[in-house]
């Protein structure tokens, strides 16, 4: 049995000035848009080398919380952690794990039909009616767009997940979200959009008035149960392009 002292890993000097950068970020003291100290007044102030300072940001560069930016004028700057982040990585992590799309509409449905019922039984329901109204009016405008329409659709399926009101929640459906507005994205450019694609697009949106109704009307299993068929639907026509079966045929 080896000494269990043999398992122990000391971080390297880099990555603790990269997490105490982290922290400064997490909590607010470095914000969003700030230029980071300049590399002198970092090495001095940890103590390390310029080596040190420069691989401790290719690290938070690397985690998207630092944009950087080279040659004259160049410099870091600091990125709040972003949803879209978590959800790229673990697009990845689905991806390696040969994830089929199924999979992940059927997650979709588990996470926002409960939700999209959710919003009717909520005491705010007057806000959370007229916020949905505006996203109908977006997807109304973009109507003759069929990318903007499938972008206008996809934000108003993200609405409902918002409106629901707990920040875990969204960040756990982002990841799916992103990966059927990626394959939303191919199908509708693949399609005739005088077609199947168009007159999708417009059940859609008819899908989403009347989901809006209901919610209005306080119809909580009602509007669960449409949500919950408006998505299966969706799921139908997007499966049905044959050139992507699993995350990594989409995300690759």
């Amino acid at each position: 049995m080896g000494n269990v002292l043999d398992t122990v890993r000391l971080p390297k000097m880099s990555e603790i000035v990269a997490d105490r950068l982290r922290q400064q970020i997490i909590a607010g003291e470095l914000v969003e848009g700030d230029p980071l100290p300049p590399e002198d007044q970092l090495m001095e102030h940890a103590g390390v080398a310029r080596t040190t300072v420069r691989e401790a940001l290719r690290i938070l560069e690397s985690e998207g919380l630092l944009v950087v930016r080279r040659g004259a004028g160049g410099g870091a700057r600091i990125r709040t952690p972003q949803v879209a982040n978590v959800a790229r990585y673990i697009g990845l992590v689905l991806q390696s794990q040969g994830t089929r799309l199924e999979d992940v509409h059927s997650a979709r449905v588990m996470l926002e039909a409960p939700a999209a019922g959710l919003l009717a039984t909520m005491p705010d329901r007057a806000r959370i009616v007229a916020a949905l109204r505006d996203a109908l009016e977006a997807e109304a405008a973009a109507m003759d767009d069929p990318v903007a329409l499938s972008h206008a659709h996809g934000r108003f399926h993200q609405l409902i997940v918002r409106l629901a009101g707990s920040e875990t929640f969204e960040v756990l459906t982002a990841v799916a979200n992103r990966i059927i507005q990626v394959q939303a994205d191919r199908v509708m450019g693949a399609r005739d959009t005088d077609g199947l694609t168009k007159a999708g697009a417009e059940a859609a949106h008819r899908a989403h008035a009347r989901y809006v109704d209901m919610v209005e009307a306080g119809a909580s299993q009602d509007a669960e149960d449409l949500w919950r068929k408006h998505l299966e639907a969706g799921e139908a026509i997007l499966m049905s392009d044959p050139s992507s079966k699993t995350v990594l045929d989409l995300l690759e």
